[in-house]
């Protein structure tokens, strides 16, 4: 993975990217190109498209949780993810939606029952 700084239009300011590794195979495979990864999306995005990457802050706060770039500006719960019927650590990546940080499934936040402390 390849850091840089840019310019971000949407929060004036200059941000931390990651560029994500390309795949190493040569055959033709499901595997996506490099990512651009934005390691500030927050509270101050605004915009229905990240300007950097082209997609939702949520895609984007998705390729954070894939690539095990999540940062501390996502609140992160214990919980039994839906998909993989795990207790694990969601992701918590907009008011409706939560990443599964083991299995990478995006799930409601209303379909999620948070583990009671131990």
């Amino acid at each position: 993975m390849k850091s840089i700084n840019a310019y971000c239009s949407a929060c004036d300011q200059d941000v931390r990217l990651v560029l994500t590794d390309s795949p190493v195979q040569d055959y033709p495979s499901p595997i996506h190109d490099c990512e651009v990864v934005c390691l500030e999306i927050g509270e101050h995005c605004t915009g229905a498209l990240c300007p950097l990457g082209a997609v939702p802050p949520v895609v984007m706060a998705a390729r954070l949780v894939r690539n095990g770039l999540q940062t501390e500006m996502q609140p992160i719960v214990k919980a039994q993810c839906p998909a993989c019927d795990n207790l694990t650590d969601l992701v918590i990546v907009s008011k409706e939606h939560c990443i599964c940080a083991q299995c990478g499934t995006t799930s409601r936040r209303d379909a999620i029952v948070i583990a009671a402390p131990a």
